[in-house]
């Protein structure tokens, strides 16, 4: 959460509010001159995979924890676009939070599925 709402300087260098669904992430992936951009992403996906891991081990279905990765993520774009000048609020941070939550749920399932059937074959 200190990651995402502490201002700094944009990757592309502008503020406010991006509501172009996909913008971002086909800048990332096109844009050779600039590898901040993918990065960016790459991150976004990744900061909220914990998040979903840890909501699997509260019991939460897959659908629970990809609302509630939606609604935590939401709180913190409305966060940076009320409360934190110099960041952009976008909504491909929206969906690569959200994402990144459903992932980390569905890899820690897979995780110990896995695990456990391999427990169950060795005995």
């Amino acid at each position: 959460m200190t990651l995402t709402l502490n201002p700094q300087s944009e990757v592309a260098g502008n503020t406010g509010i991006q509501l172009v669904p996909f913008g971002d992430i086909f800048n990332a992936l096109t844009s050779l001159e600039d590898p901040s951009l993918l990065v960016a992403s790459v991150a976004n996906l990744l900061l909220f995979m914990p998040f979903g891991a840890a909501l699997y081990l509260r019991e939460l279905s897959l659908s629970a924890t990809v609302l509630t990765g939606f609604v935590m993520t939401a709180a913190v774009e409305g966060a940076q676009l009320l409360l934190i000048s110099g960041r952009t609020t976008s909504v491909d941070d929206l969906v690569l939070n959200t994402a990144g939550a459903a992932l980390g749920h569905a890899l820690l399932l897979r995780w110990l599925t896995s695990r456990y059937r391999n427990h169950e074959d060795i005995a």
